[in-house]
């Protein structure tokens, strides 16, 4: 028995694939405990065993974005040796969710970047870069500041009271553009311009506010979250690592997760099957008097049984 060392003398025995054979009160799973027969798949790992649920929560592969694993029915998104679920799949910034042909970017920390996002992060690291070597050389050395997300502030958050009750407005596209474009202007309009605003688009005056305050609200946090990512990349620069670009890549279609072999290269062990039950049904449904020990069938039984078992010559 691999599990205890001990002779196997019982009536069934379980064998695991390829060689390795088990007293049925041996084989659990290393973690839980739990008895493994052949009602149930396990796998095994440096010599341990372990059931389905164990194993998957241990060596399974797991979502990059989130850290959760897949289920067999999940399908996911996959781009270099990273995998995601389809929800996760988004950007980093935007949190735009990336669908099959959109261009992206994905950075050496896992983060994924539209095209979008990914080119104006560049461009605000290269601006960045000549702003701070003009300090130095202006300055003599001194440090620049990295520049903000143009004068957004952080207005106060959570436009919404948090009843579920209340009905979520939605906007078409011409009231969008109007709001965009006042927004550009002026991210905090004053209480003439809600008025303006409200006869233009139509909407009443608390969802114009909630709109604005949303905006600010998702606007900082995206500059917030700029910023620490050329924190980053500038860190990087000072340690010699050079400029962290992005792997440009399209997004292909989702596969099923189930399609492919869970990583760390463990062995599968396949159902057990006790190899005295095929024995004994041959036996009871023929007569042992008439059989021939040289038969192929009856070799094959006993071979299953132990394979070193030689049969006796025919006399």
């Amino acid at each position: 028995c691999v599990g205890c060392g001990s002779p196997i003398q019982d009536q069934y025995i379980l064998r695991v694939a390829p060689d390795l054979e088990w007293h049925a009160s041996c084989l659990k799973c290393v973690e839980c405990g739990i008895f493994l027969d052949e009602n149930c798949t396990c796998f095994v790992r440096d010599g341990k065993t372990f059931c389905r649920r164990d194993y998957v929560r241990l060596f399974g592969a797991k979502c990059d974005k989130c850290g959760l694993g897949f289920s067999r029915s999940d399908f996911v998104m996959r781009a270099k040796s990273k995998i995601y679920h389809i929800e996760c799949f988004r950007c980093a910034l935007c949190q735009r969710q990336l669908v099959p042909g959109d261009e992206f970017a994905l950075r050496d920390d896992g983060n994924l970047f539209c095209k979008d996002d990914h080119d104006q992060t560049n461009n605000n690291n290269n601006n960045s870069s000549n702003q701070n070597n003009n300090n130095n050389n202006n300055n003599g050395g001194g440090m620049g500041g990295v520049g903000g997300s143009g004068g957004v502030s952080g207005g106060g958050g959570g436009g919404s009271d948090g009843k579920p009750t209340r009905v979520r407005t939605v906007l078409n596209e011409k009231q969008l553009h109007t709001l965009r474009t006042c927004y550009a202007a002026n991210p905090r309009p004053d209480a003439l311009m809600k008025e303006q605003l409200v006869e233009m688009t139509g909407l009443s005056p608390r969802v114009i506010r909630v709109w604005f305050q949303n905006k600010r609200c998702k606007d900082k946090k995206k500059a917030i979250l700029m910023k620490q990512i050329q924190q980053q990349e500038k860190d990087g620069r000072k340690l010699g690592f050079g400029s962290m670009q992005g792997i440009p890549l399209i997004a292909s279609s989702p596969v099923r997760h189930g399609e492919s072999s869970p990583s760390g290269g463990s062995g599968v062990v396949h159902a057990f099957a006790p190899p005295w039950k095929a024995l004994a049904e041959f036996a009871l449904h023929n007569d042992l008097e008439r059989i021939d020990p040289s038969a192929p069938h009856f070799q094959q039984l006993i071979n299953q049984v132990r394979p070193n078992l030689k049969t006796a010559p025919k006399i």
